[in-house]
């Protein structure tokens, strides 16, 4: 079993962080600073190793300094006592090339996404403890996050699933440009490759989600001292996530699509209902219970991440600490053990850490202190 770890990172005109050049240890690395001051831009930049978008939805232009038209990260990440991979990013808004592109050890310069799999990492930030009670987008997004990293190819079927689905419902919001036998059969069309694409999404989320279930519930059970009880349940759109059967629930709908102007079933409208002792937890669990439900997924995240790929992923808090009570702070700490670990806080004093590195971020800079 491997452990992720980022040795050093570099960064050039990365949002508010004009050159930084850095050295972290293999156990707790505490980001300190005031609000504002560049914390979360840094755990940001270590997350866009793993090859995904940012976990706070920002365009690549947003990550880019103001003064500039490109951004640069540059890491050497260790995996195990002897092999190391550098990785370098830059993010460009030129008149000739937009967008992340990621060189490894100096080969050839592929898309962001190609980082997928070199690098495991688990982030856990406050918009997270929106989990349970928010919409079910933040659900899936979640589990979708979690999958690009176990499986890389994972990210090309969603996006091509999120192409198609963007041309189906480009043309019900215009099909009176069309003949109706035009129409007919280029949704047809759109549908076909839906249901394939559809069914390949299904599978994945099934299983990872049995898995998370599993592990979620264990850690909860732990929290709450046994004293209640959690379980998650796939609201799939569809029973049984075969493409004939998606297929024909495509078809299905095609009236209500018209009304509509835009496709109204498919698994980008899914969910994951998480239950507390039975019942639904976004109307019958606490503020903290709530919190733990999100800490128990967080953890099982980790936990699956190790099991799948053997190796264990590098923990990213970003101010995570000051939202949960120090029982759950504590539990938290106790359960990533063994890992890199890069904490963000405004309060370096509520971390009591004995054998950790700590930085200093004000106005974009940073130091080791």
């Amino acid at each position: 079993m491997n452990n992720c770890c980022v040795k050093t990172l570099k960064l050039e005109n990365y949002r508010n962080i004009v050159s930084a050049d850095l050295e972290f240890c293999e156990g707790i690395n505490v980001i300190t600073g005031e609000n504002g001051q560049g914390k979360t831009n840094l755990i940001e930049a270590l997350w866009l190793l793993t090859g995904a978008k940012s976990f706070r939805g920002s365009k690549d232009r947003d990550l880019i300094n103001e003064k500039s038209d490109y951004g640069r990260i540059v890491s050497v990440l260790k995996d195990g006592d002897e092999y190391e991979t550098k990785i370098e990013i830059l993010i460009a808004d030129t008149e000739t090339k937009k967008g992340r592109y990621a060189r490894i050890n100096g080969g050839e310069q592929k898309r962001a996404v190609s980082l997928a799999g070199r690098f495991y990492c688990v982030v856990f930030c406050p918009q997270h403890l929106s989990l349970v009670s928010g919409s079910p987008s933040l659900r899936r997004k979640f589990v979708d996050g979690a999958l690009c990293q176990i499986y890389p190819g994972y990210i090309k079927v969603f996006k091509t699933f999120e192409k198609y689905l963007a041309q189906k419902n480009s043309l019900l919001k215009n099909r009176d440009r069309y003949s109706a036998g035009e129409f007919s059969e280029t949704l047809d069309i759109y549908n076909r490759h839906l249901a394939y694409l559809s069914n390949e999404i299904y599978l994945k989320r099934k299983e990872y989600i049995d898995l998370l279930c599993e592990k979620a519930k264990s850690y909860y059970n732990k929290i709450s001292s046994g004293r209640e009880s959690i379980d998650f349940s796939y609201l799939a759109f569809n029973d049984d996530g075969s493409e004939e059967s998606v297929y024909r629930k495509l078809t299905e709908s095609t009236e209500s699509d018209k009304r509509a102007g835009f496709s109204t079933c498919g698994v980008q409208r899914e969910d994951i209902e998480i239950l507390i002792d039975g019942k639904d937890s976004k109307e019958f669990a606490s503020q903290g219970q709530q919190r733990s439900i999100v800490l128990s997924m967080k953890l099982a995240e980790s936990d699956i991440l190790k099991e799948k790929c053997a190796a264990n992923p590098v923990i990213l808090l970003d101010d995570v600490l000051s939202e949960l009570d120090f029982s759950r702070q504590e539990y938290l700490l106790n359960n990533i053990e063994g890992k890199q670990v890069f904490i963000s806080s405004c309060d370096e004093n509520r971390i009591n850490l004995a054998s950790s590195r700590k930085y200093l971020v004000k106005n974009g800079v940073i130091e080791c202190i």
